[in-house]
């Protein structure tokens, strides 16, 4: 028997099934969501910097 056999009880094994609760939506979704409030972020950055130097 391997140590890659998938009936084992390995918390790493890929085969185990997580505990950790899922989020819905898929990987598309929080990475367009994280990409988006950087943007504004960094908008909003911008935009205070220019203004309070002045």
């Amino acid at each position: 028997m391997s140590d890659r056999d998938p009936s084992s009880k390995n918390p790493l094994s890929p085969y185990y099934p997580s505990e950790t609760p899922s989020l819905p939506g898929d990987g598309r979704t929080w990475f367009a969501l994280l990409v988006a409030g950087m943007l504004l972020l960094g908008v909003v950055y911008t935009f205070l910097t220019l203004f309070v130097t002045l």
